[in-house]
């Protein structure tokens, strides 16, 4: 009799841990789904929304990777910051800081780094733009001798020396054009799973980062 309890106390331990190691692995692997799944919305849903900012295009092809709620919550797409810029190129960068999810959670949040650093754009400013910063950059002398003088305009010697010397002028000054800005920082990803997929739902911003000077350090 002792010997028949103590095989069907062997057998039940080895089921139990059996079950156990199974439930394991059924586990990780919701979790790594999941994982995954959050992860390529992530990476794809905020580098399509970069493109879609600096570019102005229509945020609605977005739905894939963020909720209703959120593309009409998000006054970037209807911000006006690019509008004086024609963007040929930039580097867009974004590392995973911290991710994790349960397979019973609707909710997660992942902490990323986004930048675009200032040295990678690529660029051309529109002509309004430009007669803007003209006109604040210009130095005071050169707008002075912008205007006739008098004494210029008895000789054609004294104009083809002022428009001589207005071209000297025009080449020493260097219009100093910005580049485009994209917010830099650390932000936290809120996401919601629905209808089955994981969505975007929310960014938080929580610090600046400066990419360029990490990268050199």
């Amino acid at each position: 009799m002792n010997t028949a309890l103590k095989l069907v106390f062997f057998l039940a331990r080895k089921l139990v841990g059996i079950a156990i190691i199974i439930l394991l692995i059924v586990l990780a692997t919701f979790i790594a789904y999941d994982m995954a799944n959050i992860y390529v919305v992530v990476n794809d849903g905020l580098s399509q929304r970069a493109e879609t900012i600096i570019q102005s295009d229509d945020p609605a092809d977005l739905n894939r990777f963020f909720t209703l709620k959120y593309l009409n919550s998000d006054t970037m797409f209807r911000s006006e910051q690019f509008k004086d810029y024609n963007i040929q190129d930039y580097n867009y960068e974004l590392k995973i800081k911290k991710l994790w999810v349960w397979p019973w959670e609707s909710e997660t949040e992942m902490v990323v780094e986004e930048s675009i650093p200032e040295s990678s754009w690529k660029f051309s400013i529109t002509e309004e733009m430009r007669d803007r910063l003209i006109a604040a950059q210009m130095p005071p002398e050169q707008e002075q001798d912008e205007v006739s003088d008098p004494d210029l305009e008895e000789g054609t010697e004294g104009e083809e020396n002022a428009q001589t010397e207005t071209q000297q002028q025009d080449q020493e000054f260097e219009l100093e054009i910005p580049n485009p800005y994209w917010q830099n920082g650390e932000k936290v990803i809120e996401l919601r799973k629905v209808d089955g997929h994981w969505k975007i739902d929310g960014i938080v911003f929580v610090k600046s980062i400066q990419p360029e000077q990490e990268a050199s350090d």
